[in-house]
């Protein structure tokens, strides 16, 4: 029997440890494109977002978010058309317009 045979026979066996080993490497798969998927790379030190992005995160609609960007309540720069807000000023909005319950009777 030549060599290369005797490899591809022994390359197609499943032993566990291959298929655990296979395993691994389609969770880490995976996990990478998941990681890829969400990745946001920082600009000078400013995560940014897309406006589907804001929505989900303050419960928004897209019309509600265009109208307090029209009416400059929420800050959003425009780069080609792509409008995107920092994370930075979503939390700034947040934190001035946090009003605490008041517990005293």
């Amino acid at each position: 029997m030549k060599r290369s045979l005797k490899i591809r026979q022994a390359s197609n066996q499943t032993t566990p440890e291959m298929k655990q080993l296979i395993s691994g490497i389609k969770g880490l798969t995976n996990r990478v494109r998941s990681i890829a998927q969400t990745h946001r790379p920082l600009f000078e030190g400013e995560i940014y977002l897309t406006g589907r992005e804001v929505c989900e995160r303050l419960f928004l609609s897209p019309r509600t978010l265009q109208d307090y960007r029209d009416k400059g309540i929420i800050p959003y720069t425009q780069i080609a058309g792509k409008i995107l807000y920092r994370l930075s000023d979503i939390n700034r909005i947040l934190s001035e317009n946090y009003h605490p319950i008041n517990l005293e009777v």
